[in-house]
């Protein structure tokens, strides 16, 4: 009797604290899950021996599409053949995190008490989590609107537009607007908006609320995370450098990651280009990827892995062959010019395709001397809650765990809206 009143009363700490989180992630419960096969651990490399995994994570691939250039007329000939290059993204799961609490027996019988340990636990493994995406997303989005004033609602336009010109128009888009920028429409729609009949102002200012901007699902933020300012100032390409599309990398022959590049830039340093930094070259203009043609716009890149010297960036700059998305290589000594001058809490704009929220499982040995009650986030990502007695001194050791990952799939269709970068 006196075991099942104990997990009775764990289950109770557990459904709370999945309450809790169904509230509190207001950008990760908004993200498609990504679920992995029971064996997500291959590196898939040509050799089955160097299929270790050396990172440790869950691992599977996701294959792109073929894509192939289209000539025009009847005659052919032996050089219009093409390979075939198969592109494959890997999706790792490796980020958990944990809460651990100790609550006395007595303790247990206070309803007050458990409803309180739940909360505090789900609230702060929520914003951990949603913390967590959210940072992810900013840097690696690749898209950037940098705006010299503050931010208005014409300029989820501006968005859609550049969604347009990176051949996005038939996916579905999401706006997730900084708290700062969502006050700045609200005000501005309730301020013209006219009284109804009852003399209450519309949504937009009576209830805190906002339409569907452009033609985005429009979302704002719970609290504000910073793209930090950078003025860094004098940085050119060091060597003509682009990126060539193929199925293996030159070393290991594992799969390569064809979304990013390493590229050489003269001043570079984990100061100079932090990880986040967005920035354009000199000469390197954005193609269409269904057109191959010019868009008018710069193309812009984002610091995946900084270094000296040289820096991981997003997207690959591909300049030939049907996977192409760059006017130019990034020649050696053009400019480098960062947008994000000014630190901003920026607003996203993205396609649900763009990134996903990977759950996991972790399991508990028969043996293990703990027992575990299993709940879940409001999106489904698992949480498992193990607990065990200390008899000497009377209270009940408590963990809680949750195992996943945020992956930004393509970088391609995620994009910021930076203000005041002056």
């Amino acid at each position: 009797m006196s075991n099942e009143f104990t997990h009775d009363k764990m289950c109770v700490i557990a459904e709370k604290m999945a309450e809790e989180t169904g509230m509190k992630m207001s950008l990760s419960k908004s993200l498609e899950t990504w679920n992995m096969g029971a064996d997500a651990n291959s590196d898939e490399a040509t050799s089955a021996s160097d299929n270790s995994n050396d990172n440790g994570s869950d691992r599977e691939y996701i294959a792109q599409e073929y894509r192939f250039e289209i000539k025009e007329g009847i005659v052919s000939s032996d050089a219009d053949f093409e390979d075939i290059i198969d592109r494959n993204i890997p999706i790792n799961r490796e980020r958990s995190y944990r809460a651990l609490a100790q609550i006395d027996s007595k303790g247990l019988r206070n309803p007050n008490r458990l409803d309180k340990v739940g909360r505090g636990m789900g609230r702060d493994l929520a914003t951990k989590i949603d913390v967590y995406c959210y940072q992810r997303m900013i840097n690696q989005a690749t898209m950037i609107i940098a705006n010299p004033g503050d931010f208005t609602q014409d300029q989820a336009i501006d968005a859609e537009v550049l969604m347009l010109n990176r051949g996005l128009g038939g996916y579905d888009k999401n706006l997730f607007l900084s708290n700062k920028h969502y006050a700045n429409v609200a005000k501005t729609l309730g301020a013209n908006q006219y009284y109804g009949k009852e003399g209450i102002p519309a949504d937009a200012l009576g209830k805190a609320m906002i339409p569907n901007l452009a033609t985005f699902n429009t979302m704002r933020s719970d609290y504000l995370l910073n793209l930090t300012g950078n003025t860094s100032a004098g940085l050119v390409i060091n060597g003509n450098q682009s990126h060539t599309v193929a199925t293996y990398d030159a070393g290991n022959n594992f799969f390569l990651d064809n979304r990013f590049m390493t590229l050489a830039i003269t001043g570079a340093t984990t100061g100079t280009m932090p990880v986040g930094t967005k920035f354009s070259i000199a000469g390197v203009g954005a193609l269409h990827p269904e057109t191959r043609e010019p868009t008018g716009d710069l193309l812009t890149l984002t610091v995946e892995t900084t270094g000296a010297g040289s820096v991981v960036v997003a997207p690959a700059i591909v300049t030939s062959g049907p996977f192409r998305n760059a006017s130019a290589i990034a020649a050696d000594t053009a400019a480098v010019t960062i947008l994000n001058i000014a630190t901003s809490a920026p607003s996203m704009f993205y396609t649900p395709q763009s990134t996903f929220l990977i759950p996991g499982r972790l399991p508990i040995g028969d043996n293990a001397g703990v027992k575990s009650v299993e709940a879940s986030t409001e999106q489904g990502l698992p949480m498992r809650m193990t607990y065990k007695q200390d008899f000497h001194g009377e209270n009940y050791q408590i963990k809680s765990l949750v195992y996943f990952d945020c992956q930004v799939v393509y970088p391609d269709q995620l994009g910021l809206i930076l203000s005041n970068q002056t």
